[in-house]
C-alpha cells in the first residue's frame, strides 16, 4: 500500500456522524436466524438485492473467496445505504488530504481497490461474536478484525449495540449462523479511527491544557509509534512434549505499541484552580520541586549523571525531571487498554465462566508509568469501600489493606473495622468509566476526576501493602496485542486451524521485560481459562529454560519476594537468581535450587518434611501448618482465587467457618484445594530494593537434556518487611 492510499485511509475517521434512531434492545424472537447450510458468502451473494454495495466491495478486494471457505468468521455488513452515506462523507471531506479522499467519484465505482482491501478486512473478524452472548451486555469490548485492527463495541443505555459509538447492530437482523460464521447487519460503516492517541486528543478541546503541555514536553514524539521494531518468531509450534496439547499454537509476529493516558479535563483543572498551561506549570512546581530532595523527598529516580539528574523548576520541559514532564510522564502507561481491561473486573465479566475470584477477592493491579520507576494502584474495591458501586480507582489507600485482625477474613467488623476509610484512608482519583475508552489507533485515553499526582502519600501509604503483581501486567506486549484477557476461542481462531487456543506462544525476544540467556528457551502465555490461576492466566515454560524479567519499580526498601508456581511431576530444578541489571554478571542466586516437583501433597513424609497439611488433616485451618511452611520457606496458595468453573462463593468471608462451608467445599479455594494439582508459594528471600535501580529475576532450568521440564508463573509477591513482621496483625488470606 502506497503512502497516498495509507493517507486514504486514515481519512475513514473523519466522518460526519448521523444520528441513531432507538429500538428496543430486545431481539425479535421471530427475526432469529438458524443455521442454514450457507457459506458467508453464499448467504450475501443470495440476498444480494439487500447487500449488494458490501457484496462489490467484498468481490473487488477478493475477500469473497476467504468468506466462502471453510473457517469461523463474524461478517459485519454495513447496509446499502449506509454506505452510500459513507463514500458521500469522503467525497465531500472538507478536510481532505488528497482530493475527494482519492475517489474518482461519489459513487461505489470511485472506491480504489486498496479502499475496498480495507474496508473487508476491517469488516471481518476471524473469530464468532454472537449478540446473545458477547454484545448484549458489551462495555467497549475489544473485537479483533483481519485487519489486525480493532474497533469498539458498546451496549449503550439506550439498548443499542454500537460499534466505535457510530455503526449500530440491526436487532433485528443479526447472529445469522452460517457453515462457517455469522452474519451481523449494521447500518453504517464502522469507521476505522485514524489518529494516534497524542492527534485524538489534539482534535479534543475539553484538553486542551493537557495536550498542550504533552506538545511543550515533547512526549508526543513517544505517543506517535504504533509498533516495535523487529522480527518475531519461535522455534516450535509445539507446547511443551509431554503436555496435553500439542498445537499448533498462536504466536504474534508483530508487536504493537500502545498507550493509555488518564487525563483531565479542562473542567476538572479550572475546579482546582488550573486555568491556562502556565497555571499548571506553577501547580507541577508546588508539587515535584522537592520530590527528590535528599532529606525530604519520596522520589528516588535513576541518575546517570548527579549534576544534572534533578528534579527541575525550569523550562526544560523536554526533560525527564522537569516538573511539568513529571507529572504527565505519571498519566501515561506503555500499555493501551479499554477501561474494562485496566481490571479482570467483575463488571465487565458478568457472564464470564473463568471469572475466579473467591470470598472477596477485589479486581486491583499496579502500573508502571511513564514517569521512570513508578507504579500506580487501579483498583475495583467491590467490598472494601462500601459506597463505591462498580467504580474504578486509582491510587485509592485504605488502612491496614494487606492486613487482618481475623483469621480467613477482611478483618473484624468489616468494612468499618482495621480498612476503614475513617482511619486515615483516602479515595484516590476516579476513572470516568462511562465518558472514557476515547480510541485511537495506538491506545485510549480515559477522562479522570481530579489531578492525579504522584505524591509521598503513594509510596508511603498506597504501595506499603503486600504487592501482588501478576505477570501479565509486566509483560505488557501481552496487553497490546490482545493477548491478555483473551478467550481460548479469540486465541484459537488466529491459528491456522482454529484449534489449541489455550495458550500464545511468546517469541524469546517479544517482550522488554524479559531477556533470554539460552536460545532452548520456551515460553508460552495461557490465556483466560479455567487455569486455578490469578485473573486466570499465566505464563508457562519448558526446555533448558534459561531467563530473566524485570521486577517492577518499588518504593526504596526492605522486601520479602515470593513467587508463585504450580508442584507438578514434571517440573524442573530451577534456580533463582536476582540482579540490578539483565547480565548475568549482576545476578546472585536467591537460595538453593527449588525442586519444582516437590512436595508431593500425596506423600507423608512430603507433607511433614514441609509442614503442607491437607485441611481435613488438621483442625486450625491450616494456621500451624503455615508457620511450619513458613520455616521451610513456602506458603499457601491465596484464598481469593480458585477455577472459575469452580467458583460459586464470590463475596466475602465473614469467618474462617465460611470456608469450610462452602457450597463447593474446600474447592471453592485455591488455599485449600488440592484438585487439579497444587499451587504454593515460594518465599525467594529478603532483599533490599531501590526504586533508582532495576532489578531483574533470573529462573534457570538447573537439568540439561529434558526438553519436557517446564514451569510457569502466575504473579509474584513484593511484601514490605514492616507488613511480614507485623506484631498486631497477620496478612489477609486474600
Amino acid at each position: 500500500m502506497n503512502k497516498n492510499i495509507i493517507k486514504t485511509v486514515l481519512c475513514l475517521a473523519c466522518l460526519a456522524i448521523l444520528s441513531l434512531t432507538s429500538c428496543n434492545k430486545e431481539p425479535d424472537e421471530s427475526n432469529l436466524y438458524t443455521f442454514t447450510g450457507q457459506t458467508v458468502m453464499d448467504y450475501l451473494e443470495a440476498n444480494d438485492s439487500i447487500y449488494h454495495s458490501f457484496n462489490v466491495i467484498l468481490h473487488r478486494s477478493g475477500y469473497d473467496r476467504m468468506l466462502d471457505t471453510y473457517g469461523q468468521y463474524t461478517c459485519y455488513v454495513p447496509s446499502d445505504e449506509g454506505i452510500v452515506k459513507y463514500i458521500d462523507s469522503l467525497y465531500n471531506d472538507p478536510t481532505a488530504v488528497l482530493p475527494h479522499n482519492g475517489l474518482t467519484e461519489n459513487s461505489l465505482d470511485g472506491l480504489t481497490d486498496s479502499m475496498c482491501v480495507v474496508l473487508s478486512r476491517y469488516h471481518i473478524s476471524n473469530m464468532i461474536y454472537t449478540y446473545l452472548e458477547d454484545l448484549s451486555d458489551a462495555k467497549s469490548k475489544t473485537i479483533t478484525t483481519a485487519l489486525n485492527i480493532s474497533f469498539l463495541a458498546n451496549a449503550d443505555k439506550d439498548g443499542i449495540v454500537r460499534f466505535n459509538g457510530v455503526s449500530a447492530l440491526d436487532l433485528q437482523k443479526h447472529d445469522i449462523e452460517l457453515t462457517n460464521g455469522y452474519v451481523q447487519c449494521i447500518d453504517k460503516v464502522i469507521p476505522l479511527e485514524s489518529k494516534t492517541i497524542v492527534d485524538k486528543m489534539s482534535t479534543m478541546d475539553e484538553f486542551s491544557i493537557f495536550y498542550d503541555a504533552i506538545k511543550l514536553c515533547g512526549l508526543d514524539k513517544i505517543l506517535s509509534v504504533k509498533e516495535k521494531p523487529g522480527t518475531y518468531t519461535v522455534s516450535s509450534l509445539a507446547g511443551r512434549p509431554g503436555g496435553s496439547w500439542n498445537g499448533p499454537y498462536y504466536y504474534p509476529t508483530e508487536c504493537k505499541v500502545k498507550y493509555t493516558i488518564f487525563a483531565e479535563s479542562d473542567e476538572v483543572f479550572q475546579a482546582n484552580g488550573i486555568n491556562s498551561l502556565e497555571d499548571l506549570k506553577a501547580k507541577c512546581n508546588e508539587w515535584y520541586a522537592n520530590a527528590d530532595d535528599e532529606n525530604s523527598g519520596w522520589y528516588e529516580h535513576p541518575v546517570k549523571d548527579p549534576s544534572k539528574d534533578k528534579v527541575s523548576t525550569g523550562d526544560d520541559y523536554e526533560n525527564t525531571y522537569n516538573t511539568l514532564n513529571m507529572f504527565i510522564r505519571y498519566h501515561i502507561l506503555a500499555a493501551g487498554m479499554t477501561v474494562s481491561k485496566l481490571l479482570y473486573e467483575r463488571k465487565a465479566n458478568t457472564n464470564n465462566v473463568n471469572w475466579n475470584y473467591a470470598f472477596g477477592g477485589e479486581p486491583y493491579d499496579y502500573y508502571e508509568t511513564l514517569l521512570p520507576h513508578t507504579l500506580m494502584k487501579i483498583w475495583q474495591p467491590l467490598y472494601s469501600n462500601p459506597n463505591n458501586g462498580d467504580k474504578i480507582w486509582i491510587n485509592q489507600y485504605h488502612p491496614l489493606n494487606t492486613l487482618t485482625d481475623e483469621i480467613g477474613t477482611f478483618g473484624k467488623d468489616f468494612p468499618e473495622g482495621i480498612h476503614s476509610m475513617a482511619n486515615g484512608g483516602f479515595e484516590g482519583v476516579l476513572i470516568d468509566s462511562e465518558n472514557s475508552n476515547i480510541n485511537s489507533t495506538n491506545g485510549y485515553i480515559h477522562r479522570i476526576n481530579k489531578p492525579l499526582i504522584y505524591t509521598r502519600d503513594v509510596n508511603e501509604k498506597v504501595l506499603n501493602e503486600r504487592l501482588r503483581i501478576d505477570m501479565s501486567t509486566i509483560l505488557y506486549e501481552m496487553i497490546n496485542n490482545d493477548i491478555r484477557f483473551a478467550t481460548g476461542v479469540e486465541i484459537g481462531a488466529r491459528n491456522q486451524n482454529g484449534n489449541d487456543g489455550n495458550m500464545a506462544l511468546i517469541p524469546n525476544n517479544y517482550c522488554d521485560n524479559i531477556v533470554v540467556y539460552n536460545s532452548k528457551t520456551k515460553m508460552s502465555f495461557y490465556v483466560q481459562g479455567a487455569w486455578r490461576a490469578w485473573e486466570s492466566d499465566q505464563i508457562s515454560f519448558w526446555d533448558e529454560y534459561d531467563f530473566a524479567f524485570r521486577l517492577p519499580p518499588v518504593p526504596t526498601g526492605t522486601y520479602e519476594l515470593r513467587i508463585i508456581f504450580p508442584v507438578t511431576d514434571f517440573g524442573g530444578y530451577m534456580q533463582y537468581y536476582i540482579g540490578t541489571s539483565k547480565a548475568t554478571s549482576s545476578m546472585q542466586p536467591l537460595g538453593i535450587p527449588v525442586d519444582a516437583s516437590y512436595p508431593n501433597v500425596d506423600n507423608e513424609d512430603d507433607r511433614m518434611n514441609t509442614g503442607y497439611y491437607k485441611i481435613d488433616e488438621v483442625d486450625d485451618y491450616g494456621v500451624a501448618s503455615d508457620l511450619v511452611m513458613r520455616n521451610h520457606g513456602y506458603m499457601r496458595c491465596p484464598a481469593s482465587f480458585t477455577r472459575g468453573t469452580w467458583n460459586s462463593v464470590k463475596e466475602p468471608a465473614t469467618s474462617v467457618e465460611d470456608f469450610k462451608n462452602a457450597s463447593n467445599g474446600w474447592d471453592a479455594s485455591s488455599r485449600f484445594s488440592n484438585a487439579g494439582g497444587t499451587l504454593l508459594r515460594k518465599i525467594l528471600g529478603t532483599v533490599h530494593l531501590k526504586q533508582g535501580d532495576e532489578h531483574w529475576i533470573r529462573i534457570k532450568n538447573m537439568m540439561t537434556g529434558y526438553d519436557a521440564l517446564g514451569g510457569s508463573t502466575d504473579f509474584i509477591e513484593l511484601v514490605p518487611i514492616n507488613i511480614v513482621n507485623s506484631q498486631d496483625y497477620s496478612e489477609d488470606w486474600y
